[in-house]
């Protein structure tokens, strides 16, 4: 129950939904590939903008320490503590701490860096590690190198940038290492702005989210409206009704549509009245000429035909009204002609109490004959449910090359096929017994069908010189 009303919901508004999950897709996939691109490549562009930022404030800052640290006097120390209170005044973004060290000795001996001024939250705390320690050691330049570190504060623990420039003093071709200066940048500055810009985003997604959704839903409902219209009209062809006509004024493709729909519902009409009097055949052949004009000729093709014939129906009904012999063959016609299509064949025409049909493609032979077994078996079940006049019919059937094409005159045609094929079928079909089926040998043997079968051999037909070997099969004796 609750998948037919899901069924119904989704016939009835599915265009909506799909245009809808269509809209949110697609927000979905352009958010998430520019998170996946284009945040990444803020964020590398961001951290170079904080490192360019970074290694001139400690270049500037180390440059004006040298002095400080080479002469060590309060005027120059006075110097860097103005210079370093600007920079903090400056509140550059990201930058949280700087610590300036210098060298200094125990007893002329003992050899150690001690923190001479900066700015920070416990920076002047922070303990000089032992890696520092060593890289110190292997100074020769004043080369800018950074790493990772996390600052422990009382409540809380910054992860940084630590920026690390030594103070060099050069005198005699010699590098004196006056001592070094540290940099803190915030991570978490990058991270915020990446956040903003992400929030950004996805606000102003959301937004076109909504927007697109309510403008797929008003264009699904325009569209969906005269769809429905085109769907229900086709329901009604479903049943056979057409006695319909579609008035849809929506100037785009979907009126465009509603016209060829009126077009085709005309032309059902007139293939629903001219299929019962033409074979199929002959419809693909007026469908095919229909832009030239029709002449008389043919092509060759390769076919099996199939000729169906009531046995005495003319003693039969001889006693019958014309009403009562017209609806007694019709009955056979109609439960024939039903299998026939089934089977994929083409009722070429018919001709008094005969039928003749054709067949085309890869297993015509093999539809053929199973059509013919199916014939038989089931005028025999239609027997059962007869009490007065029984028909039964004699089957021929083979199959060959024959001429395809229109025949007659200007005035009068008829698309059919002649041929040696043809004729052979009707002589089967004309000494074909009650409920007997007569195919030729090769028909056979192309059908690929294991049956049980009576062979009758040098069988001499009337019009064909040569001997014909055929099979009699009879449904009855299907295994």
């Amino acid at each position: 129950m609750l998948k037919n009303k899901l069924q119904t919901l989704l016939y009835k508004g599915g265009l909506r939904f799909k245009l809808i999950v269509f809209v949110f897709i697609s927000i979905f996939l352009a958010v998430s590939l520019q998170n996946y691109f284009i945040i990444p490549f803020i964020k590398q562009s961001i951290e170079k903008k904080a490192f360019e930022i970074s290694t001139t404030t400690i270049e500037h800052i180390s440059d004006f320490s040298q002095l400080a640290l080479l002469e060590r006097n309060y005027e120059n120390k006075l110097s860097l503590n103005e210079a370093i209170k600007k920079l903090q005044q400056s509140h550059l973004e990201g930058v949280v701490g700087l610590a300036i060290y210098q060298r200094e000795k125990r007893n002329n001996k003992e050899e150690f860096f001690s923190y001479l001024t900066g700015f920070g939250t416990d920076i002047k705390d922070i303990a000089i590690n032992k890696k520092l320690l060593k890289k110190l050691h292997t100074i020769q330049n004043e080369k800018i190198t950074y790493d990772t570190y996390i600052i422990k504060t009382a409540s809380k623990k910054i992860e940084t940038y630590r920026f690390f420039r030594p103070i060099i003093y050069k005198y005699k071709g010699k590098n004196i290492l006056l001592g070094f200066a540290l940099l803190y940048y915030d991570k978490n500055a990058i991270n915020s702005v990446i956040e903003k810009v992400s929030n950004y985003i996805y606000t102003i997604a959301l937004i076109i989210l909504l927007l697109a959704t309510l403008y797929a839903y008003f264009i699904g409902s325009r569209v969906t409206k005269p769809l429905l219209k085109i769907t229900k009209a086709s329901e009604e062809i479903t049943k056979g009704n057409l006695d319909i006509s579609l008035d849809i004024h929506t100037n785009d493709e979907i009126e465009n549509l509603a016209n060829h729909f009126n077009t085709m519902i005309q032309w059902l009409k007139e293939k629903n009245k001219l299929q019962k009097f033409v074979s199929d055949s002959t419809i693909d052949m007026i469908k095919s000429s229909s832009r030239n004009t029709l002449s008389l000729g043919g092509e060759y093709k390769e076919m099996t035909f199939l000729f169906s014939d009531i046995r005495n129906f003319t003693m039969l009904c001889e006693d019958k009204t014309p009403q009562e012999v017209l609806g007694i063959i019709n009955n056979y016609f109609t439960l024939q002609a039903s299998i026939i299509k089934d089977y994929g064949g083409d009722i070429d025409k018919f001709i008094g109490d005969e039928i003749m049909a054709s067949f085309s493609g890869k297993d015509a032979q093999k539809n053929a004959l199973e059509c013919a077994l199916s014939i038989q078996k089931e005028i025999a079940l239609y027997n059962q449910t007869k009490e007065h006049i029984l028909c039964y019919v004699g089957i021929g059937i083979s199959s060959g090359r024959v001429i395809v094409g229109n025949v007659g005159y200007n005035e009068h045609m008829d698309h059919t096929a002649i041929g040696f094929a043809v004729n052979l079928t009707e002589r089967l079909c004309s000494i074909a017994k009650e409920e007997e089926i007569l195919i030729d040998k090769k028909s056979y043997i192309e059908a690929k069908i294991d049956y049980k079968f009576t062979q009758i051999n040098s069988l001499e037909l009337k019009g064909i010189k040569a001997a014909i070997t055929a099979y009699s099969i009879r449904y009855k004796q299907e295994s």
